[in-house]
């Protein structure tokens, strides 16, 4: 179809619509945009304030705006001199209005700024538009046209054109009150007060076009109002970028800039970037327009995302395993290295990274050729905005020999939003109940709007070349659960595994019922669609880790600190995690800084069975802070202390093996593990106190543990030898 005929089409369409909303026509003219013209021109664009910042205590994490460059816009264009609204954006797609204060009653009215709006429905309406308009085609800024107008000429924090402390400056006045804005020194290590850095229930604020500003140049919003969507794939700034930047060729998310209501106030600095995959849509999130002559295009991107070490060198060839063998193995070891002096070099070349001094709650698993994935997230804070995933990489060598990388990386980061908890796992159950696929990859995590741990949604990611790259993040589990709101049930910090019919099961913290329970999400077509399959009784307490049964149910342990039964609940399911029923286990009850890890060793060496018939074991590792009756280091019944391993020959019904994770069986020894960089002592009879733990079992018999920093393996042997 060509460009004429799509035109009159449009049109077509504007005169029913224009019958068919509130007697309104949907002609360009009469949709209330206005714009202002900005001329070509040079500034510098990124980071204003110094890369010092990054490593102070009172530290600002603008990583991502260094280097600052100057950038050269080489034609005029035009901008909207407000955001775009309800009633504008509804000329086109009337069905959104059911999205009208969705979210804590934000944005109800006709001239407030759209919300809930994703990047492919923005970028759908303004191909709307410009297959409407005879003169003009319509499209979302660039990142560096967006900041350009923004500053106005101004290089100071804030688009005022002051210089000062960001903390103490408040460069929007009486309504940094109406739009809750956060003004106090935002503190940066520790697990501070959540609304210290974003409000644990936003508020519903007046988002009416308009109301701050203008700029220098006439441009509404800038600073409040919504987070506006840009044209351009959000990545690290290149040096050599310079003339009309249109950022990268492909990447996992788009940029969003501009501050907003209900957020922190240094995210209103000009220079502030954050980011959102093409469909995800939320409350604090909308766009303006950008409108250029007809047919002028911009260049096309030229640049590729660098490559991670996680992803680099990745062999594809199917690897061969050897069996578990009935020899006892153990090996311990950390990861990598912290440091943690505020100021310093080492600092911030850590932080470059970015390697925060916080690193908990790993997800692990195997891939086909081998090699083993950990992925975790890191922050000087959980309730962060720079809260963030990295990954390190477990690399099957010729011999056999599991050798980690060195260098870690980033994984998957959304710019200025908290990515809490992620999962992943492989398809390896699937392949081998005859699903004809290829070896897959499986990963999901949670997005916040902001800087806290709840406002999540999660997205869905596949790999099939070992994880070397990613399939585009898409958000899961559409309606409510899509929609950002205070509910912790999109936070994937249980467990996820694979069912032998092929469904996909992902346990998430929260539930439907009153009180603290745990959410199954599970995915019957290997991925595709997601929905929520706990509508009531789910297991009590929150991090839950589950198996399947070999007749098909499901077996779960959770953390309630012991609130329920005074001790570790158990759970159970017959149809797949809709219901379940709950009873008091053995184990003692677990609490803060404490996640338990269910696997099923499906390559154990079957003579291990005391009964000979080669059956399946279970293993549960969890933690006993107050000790629980075991095997120590060397072999001996005793009481042990923290983290354990329990094994299940009769799926679950009795575990006559405890064993603490330590092969220190003179003296002590002391390690620095992922949580907050605290110091742990390990000796015959202690194991590790504090972890999420998080197990991947090879088919070597090895079973792997890590919680983020420290690294754990050993086999089965091992676990009930002496």
């Amino acid at each position: 179809m060509d460009r004429t005929t799509k035109k009159i089409l449009a049109w077509l369409l504007c005169l029913i619509l224009a019958n068919a909303v509130s007697g309104k026509t949907a002609c360009i003219d009469d949709m209330g945009l206005e714009f202002v013209s900005v001329k070509a021109g040079s500034f510098v664009m990124g980071a204003d304030l110094s890369a010092d910042c990054i490593t102070a205590e009172r530290a600002i994490f603008i990583q991502d705006e260094l280097p600052a460059r100057k950038v050269r816009i080489t034609k005029d264009f035009e901008i909207g001199k407000y955001e775009v609204t309800n009633a504008q954006y509804e000329m086109y797609d009337p069905g959104h209005a059911a999205m009208r204060g969705k979210a804590y009653g934000l944005s109800e009215k006709d001239n407030e700024a759209v919300v809930y709006v994703s990047w492919n429905e923005a970028s759908a309406f303004c191909e709307w538009l410009s297959a409407k308009d005879s003169e003009y085609d319509y499209r979302l800024p660039t990142e560096a046209e967006w900041e350009y107008a923004c500053r106005a000429g101004t290089r100071t924090p804030y688009n005022d054109g002051r210089e000062g402390d960001i903390y103490e400056m408040n460069p929007v006045g009486k309504l940094a009150e109406k739009q809750r804005i956060i003004t106090d020194w935002l503190i940066t290590r520790g697990n501070r007060n959540a609304d210290d850095i974003a409000w644990s229930t936003p508020e519903d604020v007046d988002l009416t076009v308009g109301q701050e500003g203008p700029n220098a140049w006439g441009i509404y919003d800038m600073m409040l109002g919504v987070q506006e969507l840009t044209l351009d794939w959000y990545g690290p700034y290149d040096p050599s970028d310079t003339v009309d930047p249109v950022g990268y060729k492909s990447g996992s998310s788009k940029a969003v800039r501009g501050g907003c209501h209900n957020v922190h106030i240094q995210t209103l600095r000009s220079a502030n970037r954050s980011s959102s995959n093409r469909t995800d849509s939320h409350f604090l999130m909308g766009f303006r327009l950008v409108r250029v002559p007809e047919g002028r295009s911009l260049p096309s991107p030229t640049l590729a995302q660098p490559v991670k070490r996680w992803a680099e060198d990745v062999s594809q060839e199917k690897h061969h395993w050897d069996s578990d063998t009935p020899n006892p193995y153990f090996e311990m070891k950390s990861l990598y290295d912290m440091h943690d002096e505020y100021g310093s070099d080492e600092l911030a070349e850590q932080f470059s990274i970015p390697l925060y001094t916080h690193n908990h709650s790993p997800t692990l698993t195997w891939m086909e050729n081998g090699d083993l994935l950990m992925i975790w997230f890191t922050g000087e804070s959980e309730k962060s905005q720079a809260l963030t995933t990295l990954a390190l990489r477990g690399r099957r060598q010729e011999s056999g020999e599991l050798v980690w990388d060195e260098q870690v990386a980033e994984f998957y980061k959304e710019a200025d939003r908290n990515m809490h908890g992620t999962q992943v796992w492989n398809n390896k159950v699937r392949l081998d109940n005859n699903f004809q696929e290829p070896f897959t990859l499986y990963l999901l995590n949670g997005i916040c709007t902001d800087g806290r741990w709840s406002k999540l949604a999660m997205s869905f990611r596949k790999s099939t070349d070992n994880g070397a790259t990613w399939t585009e993040p898409r958000v899961i589990k559409k309606g409510r659960n899509s929609f950002h709101l205070d509910n912790d049930g999109n936070q994937p910090q249980g467990n996820a595994f694979t069912m032998k019919d092929g469904t996909l099961i992902s346990f998430t913290d929260g539930g439907f019922d009153e009180g603290t329970r745990t959410t199954a999400n599970i995915s019957l077509d290997g991925g595709d669609t997601w929905f929520v399959s706990t509508r009531r009784n789910g297991p009590p307490g929150i991090h839950t880790s589950g198996i399947e049964l070999d007749d098909g149910r499901i077996l779960a342990f959770s953390r309630d600190k012991g609130e329920t039964f005074g001790a570790m609940p158990v759970s159970v399911s017959t149809d797949h995690g809709s219901t379940f029923t709950n009873h008091k286990s053995e184990f003692p009850g677990i609490g803060t800084v404490q996640r338990c890890e269910l696997i099923r060793l499906d390559y154990a060496c079957r003579e291990l069975d005391p009964k000979g018939l080669g059956r399946k074991p279970i293993v549960l590792i969890s933690i006993a802070s107050d000790g629980i009756n075991g095997k120590d280091a060397n072999g001996n019944e005793t009481t042990i202390y923290g983290t354990f391993a329990a094994v299940s020959w009769d799926n679950g019904k009795t575990w006559p093996v405890k064993r603490v994770l330590s092969d220190v069986r003179e003296g002590e020894e002391k390690y620095f593990a992922g949580p907050w960089n605290e110091q742990i002592t390990l000796d015959a009879a202690h194991g590790q106190n504090k972890a999420y733990w998080a197990a991947a079992h090879t088919p070597d018999g090895v079973i792997h543990l890590s919680d983020s920093r420290l690294y754990y393996a050993f086999n089965l042997a091992w676990l009930v030898g002496e």
